[in-house]
């Protein structure tokens, strides 16, 4: 009887170490195309060297600290969710407050006319 119910046991703690599990991939942020979510668009960025990560753009006059991005736990992913209006935007990254880093995941790429490639999000 003690088996039957230990193993019981057993079985729905390893269902619920296993929905726990699942429910923690869903969520997991990735680098990814910038994402409409709920409210704006989610910008993403690898760079698990950086200190600081901003996303600079079109959309926030190109000031530098305007739009900061978090990192998201140990991953080296940093995340940023912008309220944007409809239409397109250019944007790049700026790492450790020096570094002025292309978007490696854009809908589109444009130059700038000075020397630099920005990356294009467009918002319907």
């Amino acid at each position: 009887m003690v088996s039957g119910i230990r193993a019981a046991l057993q079985r729905v703690m390893m269902g619920v170490a296993f929905a726990a599990a699942v429910s923690a991939c869903a969520t997991t942020i990735r680098p990814e195309l910038p994402q409409p979510v709920t409210g704006g668009i989610r910008f993403t960025l690898l760079a698990p060297e950086a200190k600081t990560v901003y996303v600079v753009g079109s959309f926030n006059g190109w000031v530098k600290g305007a739009t900061p991005m978090k990192p998201m736990g140990d991953s080296g992913v940093w995340a940023a969710e912008v309220s944007l209006r409809p239409g397109e935007h250019t944007f790049l990254y700026l790492v450790d407050e020096k570094e002025w880093l292309v978007p490696p995941l854009a809908e589109d790429f444009v130059t700038d006319g000075f020397g630099q490639i920005n990356g294009v999000v467009v918002v319907r």
